[in-house]
């Protein structure tokens, strides 16, 4: 009796053993569980995951280094050229003009915009006489350098990014350069553009500010 019922429970064993084997797909591994057609789909999608993550790591923006020129090198002004500076608050930009023609392009951080302290104003003004090397504003706990005044005499300013008593630039502000508003009214650049303007546009240059 004990007999017969090893032989068969061994039977129904390899009953089992066999089916099992007869569901078990071609080519599977216990090592590998990958079916071969995921296996193939992987290897092709894999290319335009790469290409995905190209196209993210080059829609970043580029850091700004407010210690460079924006664009290179910069135009020489020659004598009876209609210079003027086209400010776009949209872009966040500073246009050197001729005439119609852009002769240089400046990053730039234009007025927050969040209250009457904080806009800078649109329309058209002149380069006034006020300019300086450095200025600092207690109230603000900010100064900047290569400062030249714009409208209502000292008011609104060109300027360079936002620094603290020291002279040491505050990082966090300067990153915002031609991407993100930051001033109160002011427009800041990087430090040698705003040196650039300081030692080059001339007194009663135009500056006209749009959206």
């Amino acid at each position: 009796m004990n007999f017969l019922k090893k032989g068969g429970c061994a039977f129904l064993f390899v009953l089992i053993a066999a089916a099992l084997a007869a569901c078990t797909p071609p080519g599977f591994s216990s090592g590998n569980p990958s079916h071969p057609q995921e296996e193939a789909m992987h290897q092709k999608n894999a290319p335009v995951a790469e290409e995905k993550a190209k196209e993210i790591s080059q829609s970043r923006p580029t850091p700004v280094n407010w210690n460079k020129p924006s664009g290179g090198a910069y135009p020489v002004l020659k004598s009876g050229e209609a210079i003027w500076l086209d400010v776009s608050v949209g872009q966040q930009r500073v246009y050197v003009k001729d005439g119609k023609r852009t002769i240089y392009t400046m990053l730039a951080s234009t007025g927050l915009d969040n209250g009457p302290d904080t806009t800078t104003p649109l329309g058209t003004y002149h380069i006034q006489a006020e300019r300086g090397t450095w200025f600092y504003a207690p109230q603000y706990k900010e100064g900047a350098e290569y400062w030249v005044s714009w409208k209502n005499h000292g008011e609104f300013l060109f300027h360079s990014v936002p620094m603290d008593k020291n002279r040491h630039v505050l990082k966090a502000d300067a990153e915002k350069l031609g991407s993100e508003t930051d001033s109160h009214g002011c427009i800041h650049l990087t430090i040698p553009d705003a040196k650039w303007i300081y030692e080059h546009i001339p007194f009663n240059t135009k500056v006209v500010i749009h959206a």
